[in-house]
């Protein structure tokens, strides 16, 4: 039989064993749970685009997974735009910002600054995409980095093509930021978005020569991608922000008149009444262009086979 003291012990040493084992139990479980990091698909997923062309695109891509809000009002010049405080606090809360990423959004650029250090998932369009730098052309354009751009394009919206580029990394920024894969939805717009530069470029085979003044220097990647030349433009810079001067405006007449154009070609942010008088003395039409807003009613395809129209009209 066992001593008192003895059976003291026993006891003790069990229930010793039983508390470090219920003790391991509880810290294996607790570095699990630390280690598993799952996002919480339940919760809503709110995608902020910065403006309306852009915005259709992700639209697409998300379809009824995502809410997709525009930061600058569909008609409203992307460098003009001044976010207010309800702006800032839309953006603080997405599950993922697209922005374009050259700036072009100047307004913006602090408080997408902002909310990208502060740890909001941001997705730039511009790091994933062919960009066009003014600096590899034989002609610069003078004046870009007084207006805070630096000498690649941020018009990358204005071909399809070099849209699509970035649509599967789009897909990947948004995974990561929601746990909702979208890789499919990625090929479908990307084959969208084909076709659609295919239809473009039909609607610019009948044009036997394609010679663009602008109403700012934002037909780059069009140009590019379907056989024009931009030869000027009524302000020589990337930036509505820019300002045209009276040795520039006397240069394009005779760069116009040089290159036989037939038309000056306006959009949002031009001065109508210099665009008009630039026409006037070079013998063409004004001929207006919707290269910063999606038609009403209409979207992102409505709008790029609108803009090729115009121009094959205009040069026709």
């Amino acid at each position: 039989m066992l001593s008192p003291r003895r059976s003291f012990l026993i006891a003790s040493a069990t229930a010793l064993l039983v508390a470090v084992s219920a003790c391991s139990s509880d810290t294996s479980s607790t570095s699990e749970s630390d280690t598993a990091t799952t996002l919480d698909t339940t919760t809503p997923i709110n995608v902020v685009a910065t403006y309306s062309a852009i915005g259709d695109v992700v639209s697409r891509l998300v379809g009824d997974a995502a809410a997709v809000t525009v930061l600058i009002p569909n008609g409203q010049d992307q460098h003009d735009f001044e976010p207010s405080a309800k702006d800032v606090e839309t953006i603080n809360n997405a599950s993922l910002v697209v922005s374009n990423g050259l700036d072009l959004e100047e307004g913006l650029e602090d408080s997408l600054l902002q909310a990208e250090k502060s740890g909001v998932p941001m997705f730039h369009i511009a790091d994933h995409v062919t960009l066009l730098d003014a600096a590899e052309k034989e002609e610069g354009h003078e004046g870009e980095e007084d207006h805070g751009h630096g000498t690649e394009d941020p018009h990358v919206w204005l071909d399809p093509e070099t849209l699509a580029e970035a649509i599967p990394a789009l897909a990947k920024a948004l995974l990561l930021a929601t746990g909702k894969d979208f890789a499919a939805e990625a090929t479908t717009v990307v084959g969208e978005l084909t076709a659609l530069s295919t239809k473009i470029r039909e609607i610019m085979t009948t044009v036997d020569e394609c010679k663009l003044v602008t109403g700012h220097d934002s037909l780059g990647y069009f140009a590019a991608r379907y056989g024009c030349t931009v030869v000027g433009a009524v302000i020589p810079g990337f930036s509505t922000a820019a300002e045209a001067s009276a040795g520039s405006l006397a240069d394009l007449k005779v760069v116009a008149q040089e290159n036989g154009v037939k038309a000056i070609f306006t959009e949002l942010g031009t001065p109508a009444d210099v665009a008009a008088q630039i026409a006037k003395e070079v013998g063409v039409d004004v001929v207006e262009l919707a290269t910063h807003v999606l038609p009403e009613n209409g979207g992102y395809d409505d709008m790029m086979t609108q803009l090729a129209t115009a121009i094959a009209g205009g040069l026709s």
